[in-house]
């Protein structure tokens, strides 16, 4: 009698430890499913921020450009003036040599 007792008693054993791995089987379940969304809004947000970088490499890009053209600017205004000076040191010269 001793051992249908014991019998009863290492599947009542077992029936709680299956019972024990089916509910971890189901939270580990349904964490895998919240760590999928997670993973999906991140990359989500990565995709943001690369589009974000990528606006502001053209901005900076952009910026550089107009600085560049300002300072051109700059440089060819320098530049007439010194060709103008230049001309008109010339013509005093062909003037002196004319006379």
């Amino acid at each position: 009698m001793n051992q249908p007792k014991s019998l009863t008693s290492e599947i009542s054993i077992l029936e709680r430890r299956i019972e024990m791995l089916i509910n971890q089987h189901f939270i580990m379940k349904e964490e895998i499913k919240r760590l999928h969304e997670e993973n999906r809004k991140l990359k989500s947000v990565i995709v943001e921020k690369e589009e974000e970088i990528n606006n502001f490499q053209k901005t900076i890009k952009i910026s550089k450009i107009v600085n560049n053209a300002v300072a051109n600017q700059d440089n060819t205004t320098e530049l007439k003036r010194t060709i103008n000076e230049y001309i008109r040191k010339i013509d005093k010269c062909i003037a002196q040599l004319s006379q």
